[in-house]
C-alpha cells in the first residue's frame, strides 16, 4: 500500500495527526480525541503498523502509541502538516482533529 492510499482514510488521518499534535498516546485518550469507535482506531492502528508509521509499547495493561519519528515518511507528514498549519487559513482546507 502506498502512503497516500494508507491517509486517504479519513480515520487514519485522524490519528496521525492526533499522534502528531500530542506525541504517544493511550489508546483510550487516542480515541477519545479522534472521536472513533475502539474497533476503528484498532483497525486503522493495525494498517498504520502494516506500513511502520506507529509503534506501540505496553505499561502494565496501558498500551501506548506513538508515530515512528525514525521514519523518512513520519518526518515529511510532520514537516507538511506544521508548514500547512503555518500557512494563511484563509485560502486553505482545514485540517483538524
Amino acid at each position: 500500500m502506498r502512503l497516500e492510499e494508507l491517509l486517504s482514510r479519513p480515520g487514519r488521518l485522524k490519528i496521525v495527526l492526533a499522534l502528531l499534535e500530542h506525541g504517544e498516546l493511550n489508546i483510550t485518550r487516542l480515541i477519545r480525541l479522534v472521536r472513533l469507535s475502539h474497533a476503528a482506531v484498532e483497525e486503522h492502528l493495525r494498517a498504520l503498523a502494516r506500513y511502520g508509521l506507529v509503534r506501540e509499547r505496553r505499561l502494565g495493561r496501558v498500551r501506548l502509541v506513538s508515530l515512528d519519528m525514525g521514519k523518512p515518511e513520519v518526518r515529511l507528514l510532520k514537516s507538511f502538516v506544521k508548514k500547512w498549519r503555518s500557512l494563511p487559513q484563509d485560502d486553505l482546507i482545514r485540517i483538524e482533529i
